[in-house]
């Protein structure tokens, strides 16, 4: 008679246990030292050219501007060409903007690309230059995909390219910031920032 109820019992374990797997939880420790985690989450390819070197100036809760912000900044020169990091539709776009600096008003300044994955994610890609939008909203774009030219537009002090995606975090539910994963030379990572990375797009 205890034979159901221990299979019910053993289920409800196995399925917990599954569900534990699959939910990813980061402290902040291991978001700013770019800690591999083993999880399903999609792997992102770094939003540049192939073999291009890029330095992470900021990462996942710096100190600098991305206190309780799950976003990344690539200091790169203005010009460099940007890429998509994932395929999607995009949703949102600004080109027209030549204004910068550190005042609340330049919030609203910056140039920028938002690109939607099938899963419901958003990418969203700030401080292109001046025209340097190369895409228009409704278009389909695949990863490596050449989208605009980085820049210094916005809340902004020096050119560089900010990456974020948002969705909901599967492990609180809540829509924000997620942190993300990219394929780069020394594998699948969570990048640590004031470090330098190769973009490696897939074949």
């Amino acid at each position: 008679m205890y034979l159901p109820m221990i299979r019910f019992l053993l289920f409800g374990l196995c399925l917990t246990a599954f569900v534990a797997e699959s939910q990813t939880v980061y402290s902040t420790g291991d978001l700013k030292n770019g800690k591999f985690k083993s999880d399903s989450s999609y792997v992102y390819t770094l939003p540049f050219e192939h073999r291009k070197k890029v330095f992470l100036i900021q990462g996942y809760e710096s100190m600098f501007s991305h206190k309780g912000e799950k976003a990344l900044d690539f200091k790169v020169k203005t010009g460099t060409r940007v890429c998509a990091a994932r395929g999607g539709i995009v949703t949102a776009t600004r080109s027209d903007s030549d204004k910068r600096g550190l005042k609340p008003e330049n919030l609203s300044d910056g140039n920028y690309i938002f690109i939607r994955h099938d899963d419901g994610t958003e990418a969203n890609y700030w401080h292109f230059k001046l025209n340097g939008v190369f895409v228009k909203t409704g278009d389909t774009v695949v990863t490596g995909q050449l989208i605009g030219l980085s820049g210094n537009t916005g809340y902004s002090a020096f050119p560089h390219l900010h990456f974020e995606v948002r969705g909901k975090d599967p492990a609180t539910g809540k829509f924000g910031q997620l942190a993300t994963r990219f394929a780069t030379r020394n594998g699948v990572i969570y990048l640590r920032h004031r470090n330098l990375y190769r973009t490696t797009h897939p074949d």
